[in-house]
């Protein structure tokens, strides 16, 4: 068959697979139960088998270092018995059903599959059910399988494929769980506790964290009332993540060990983004072209140039970012040059690939894809992983669409953004001969370098403030250093312009308004636009604080045009579509904060502060005024506030200013509001004064029957716009921490205290400063003093150089890593153009904190911690002591309230 005759056809068949699986892929039925467990039923298949898979959303990423190989230990440990079900019982119930199961431990997630006759599910679903909710650890079968790994970690480490994998991770990453064995190590595991694992089973393996998924030829109902009835009893819960971020790689590694071996083993890998992003189906075809088929690129490299036995080229997509791998063995004297050849032809690939070649990769890519859903248990790991991984059963219809639209220029794109030298390192397996480790790692560096080495690139940023025929502000900044691109749109408004009959109007509108909008096409739903929004790369959505409103997106700049005319329908004609869900969405949310102490004492704490000012509120609002808003109330409110004649508009990335400015003058036509280009604004009353409120007055209490008490302590703030701001932001910074005083008091000195922070929370209007603690209930009166007498001490003795240069030094420090982000550059120009504090100001936060000085911070504790203007806010268990009721009032909270966020520097203070 001719060649060109030969692509097309394998291009059809390939198209025609897809199609078929495509339609198979759709029909999935999702549901989740009440304890949060999700399950994902695929019914359909030619034989009467199917697949039941439990993917845990824990792995070896989720260990501590002393845990490490906990998770593996785990999934070991499931299979030796549960209540029902003895000693080696799970798997004789399914293989008496004709199938077969096994399990596998990752990064990322924890799997157990099984596939089965389709007479067998329900039985098998029992089983599986009660290994996860009732396994038994019996301490003679914890010892002998504790063998079995140590045995499977020596086993590993005799493979030099698998070593020289994990030596690179270890090299590439240096804070990331990622550079850790899967299965741990012999240390670790040997010196893992029944208690340690017990307790690791009981945090991970809960409802919230398990994806239940059933492909097959099966029932679907017949399957959800199988797993409603042996599931339900598993308990809800969503473990937190504490996972260290990986800090950006600034220059090349590289390192040797040597082995007894006849061959070397070498890996180069290059840090790339987390699965879900766009650039992934990119290095995905990359990969592909270089080294995983026989006309591959690498291969090359053995065939032609003999210079290696074996080259392959992959992609770890994992759920944090992962690693784009270029792996070759080689004869012990050729092995240096290997590395150099590898990142030559990967980076001879971003200049040179042909549309023949990319044509192929891509109909491989899709081939690939559709192969995997051949099979029952294939379909369900397919939607396993993109559920857990992705975030999206789906989420392969998006990749496969990305793909399909793939040009050389996409790929070109993306694989120079991510083959840099500072990006790189290198790991080698060497027979014992070489004469040195040292050497190889020193002349690899050189290599890598040399091979990738460009000339350099003049980055030139540009920026412009243009007012729209409408009245709008647009700024726009040109950084093509990365292409990607932000959009903010901001206006005043928020929490602080609402009435108490409108109260929570503006998150109400921010869950509201991306979910729907009129186009020139006609109206695009909820569904179709997030749709639209994934296919370009991009994220779309907005938020509302307590002084702002705002619509935030950001694409990838060669899709940012259409993705500005979806981010400017939702500004100027939002369907407000999905009312009730997102009402009871809102309602669901201030139900759930009633069971938060923390979120609890913070609004009884702002309550108390605030009294008629709209800051006492929470930004959800209150039942009532969330379950009267009409839809006629929510587009009144909306045009009232967030006209478009009155939004601070950013642009900041990789895009041509003219093209912006025409652009926002297409899109927002519409002129200026008849009352002017500023919307109209609800006068907020000034806050209370406080001076010569009784003790009694500012120390209120509210009861809760929890295992903890919580406490905050908090005075008046300041304004966005107060000249002592930025020491006050240093003051906090010595105060909290875990290197701030309380901390150290607290905490570290006492052990009085679990959790101890100290915030200022600035706004439009006064803001507060707080400082909250949980503690033992009975610790709280000895905690309230210990915070006291810190604050005196800061009182009267005021704060040392060291302590100031300290602070000074971590607040320009998390500062500067935020900026990172043209997303953060974006938020910090419209909020400081929004605020009234100018939109070039944005940059000047390092110099206005390197110049506060002793005296300005002993001001801001004269100013703001004022003993007389303390308020006390406590959740505790019921006391029934004459002195606490004698102490405090008692105080029911009329809503919920939240915390205070985290504070971003970047953004001018006020949008909390």
């Amino acid at each position: 068959m001719p060649a060109a005759r030969r692509r097309a056809y394998h291009h059809v068949a390939a198209v025609i697979l897809i199609a078929a699986a495509g339609a198979a892929v759709q029909d999935v039925e999702t549901h989740r139960f009440d304890n949060g467990l999700t399950l994902h039923v695929a019914p359909g298949h030619p034989a009467p088998v199917a697949a039941i898979q439990a993917w845990v959303g824990v792995g070896s990423a989720d260990e501590s270092p002393q845990l490490a190989g906990a998770a593996h230990v785990v999934e070991h440990m499931l299979f030796k018995g549960s209540m029902r079900y003895g000693r080696g019982e799970l798997v004789h119930a399914i293989e008496r059903g004709g199938g077969e199961i096994n399990a596998w431990t990752s990064l990322d997630q924890t799997v157990l599959h099984a596939v089965i006759g389709r007479d067998h599910v329900e039985a098998a679903l029992d089983a599986i059910g009660d290994t996860l909710l009732e396994p038994t650890v019996d301490p003679g079968e914890l010892a002998r399988e504790r063998q079995v790994i140590l045995e499977e970690i020596r086993h590993g480490t005799d493979d030099p494929s698998r070593s020289v994998v994990q030596n690179l991770f270890a090299t590439a990453f240096v804070a990331h769980p990622y550079r850790r064995p899967v299965i741990g190590t012999a240390d670790t595991v040997a010196s893992l506790r029944e208690r340690e694992l017990v307790e690791f089973f009981r945090r991970y393996y809960v409802a919230d964290n398990l994806t239940l998924v059933v492909a097959g030829d099966v029932d679907p109902a017949r399957v959800r009332r199988a797993v409603d009835k042996r599931f339900r009893a598993m308990p809800s819960g969503r473990p937190q993540r504490n996972v260290a971020a990986e800090p950006r790689q600034t220059a090349t590694r590289a390192i040797a060990t040597l082995r007894d071996l006849g061959e070397a083993y070498v890996s180069v890998g290059f840090h790339v983004p987390a699965a879900r992003h766009p650039d992934l189906a990119a290095l995905d075809v990359a990969a592909l072209l270089l080294g995983q088929n026989e006309s591959a690129r690498l291969d090359q490299l053995r065939v032609r140039d003999n210079l290696v036995t074996s080259a392959h080229a992959h992609v770890h997509s994992l759920r944090d970012p992962g690693l784009f791998v270029l792996s070759a063995t080689a004869k012990p004297g050729d092995a240096r040059r290997a590395v150099g050849a590898l990142v030559e032809q990967a980076a001879k690939l971003a200049d040179e690939v042909t549309d023949t070649e990319l044509e192929k990769a891509c109909v491989a890519a899709e081939t690939g894809f559709v192969r995997e859903l051949e099979t029952v248990q294939g379909r369900a790991r397919s939607l396993g992983w993109y559920s857990t991984v992705a975030g999206d059963p789906q989420f392969g219809h998006v990749y496969l669409d990305r793909v399909r639209a793939m040009r050389r220029h996409d790929l070109s794109t993306a694989m120079r953004r991510y083959l840099r030298a500072d990006n790189a390192s290198v790991a080698a397996i060497l027979p014992k001969r070489r004469a040195s480790t040292t050497v190889f790692a020193r002349d690899a560096t050189v290599r890598v370098r040399k091979a990738l080495a460009t000339a350099p690139v003049q980055v030139a940023i540009a920026d412009r403030r243009v007012v729209l025929p409408n009245g709008a502000r647009l700024i726009v900044r040109r950084d093509p250093s990365v292409p990607v691109v932000a959009m903010r749109a901001v206006w005043q408004g928020g929490q602080r312009v609402e009435d108490a009959a409108h109260a929570g109007s503006s998150t109400l509108i921010a869950r509201l308004i991306t979910r729907g909008c009129v186009t020139a096409e006609g109206t695009i739903d909820a569904a179709k636009l997030a749709d639209r929004v994934d296919r370009l790369g991009g994220s779309l959505g907005a938020v509302a604080g307590r002084n702002s409103f705002a619509v935030a997106a950001e694409w990838l700049s060669r899709s940012w045009k259409p993705g500005f005319a979806l981010f400017a329908a939702c500004i100027a004609n939002p369907t407000f579509a999905d009312l009730e869900r997102e009402r009871r969405g809102i309602l669901d949310d201030q139900a759930a904060q009633q069971d938060s102490p923390s979120q609890l004492v913070f609004g009884l704490f702002t309550r108390t502060l605030y009294g008629a000012h709209p800051y006492s509120r929470d930004v959800l609002g209150t039942p009532a005024a969330i379950n009267a808003m009409t839809p006629a109330e929510l587009r009144a409110f909306h045009a009232l506030h967030h006209p478009p004649s009155a939004m601070v508009l950013t642009v900041v990335g990789d895009v041509d200013v003219d093209e912006v400015v025409a652009l926002a003058t297409a899109q927002f036509t519409q002129p200026p509001t008849a009352t002017g280009s500023k919307p109209q604004t609800i006068v907020a009353p000034k806050p209370p004064v406080f001076d010569g409120r009784s003790a009694a007055a500012r120390e209120v209490y509210q009861y809760l029957d929890r295992a903890q008490g919580h406490l905050v302590i908090g005075f008046p703030g300041t304004t966005i716009d107060a000249p002592d701001r930025f020491a006050l932001e240093v003051l906090i910074s010595m105060l909290g921490g875990q290197s701030g005083r309380l901390f150290a008091e607290l905490r570290e000195k006492r052990a009085l205290v679990y959790r101890i922070s100290a915030h200022s929370i600035e706004g439009i209007d006064p803001g507060f400063v707080a400082i909250y603690l949980s503690c033992s209930p009975d610790k709280l009166d000895e905690a309230n003093r210990a915070v006291r007498e810190v604050l005196d001490r800061v009182r009267t003795a005021g704060v040392t150089p060291d302590e100031l240069a300290r602070a000074q030094s971590s607040l320009i420090g998390r500062h500067q890593i935020a900026m990172q982000r043209r997303s953060a550059i974006a938020n910090a120009i419209a909020y400081h153009e929004a605020y009234g504090l100018g939109w070039q100001t944005w940059d000047a936060y390092d110099d206005a904190i390197r110049s506060v000085r002793q005296a300005d911070v002993a001001n801001a504790v004269a100013t703001y911690l004022r003993d007389d203007r303390a308020i006390t806010a406590t959740v505790r268990p019921k006391v029934e002591t004459p002195a606490a009721k004698k102490r405090g009032k008692i105080l029911t909270p009329a809503r919920p309230t939240t915390p205070p966020p985290r504070r971003t520097p970047a953004r001018p203070r006020g949008n909390a």
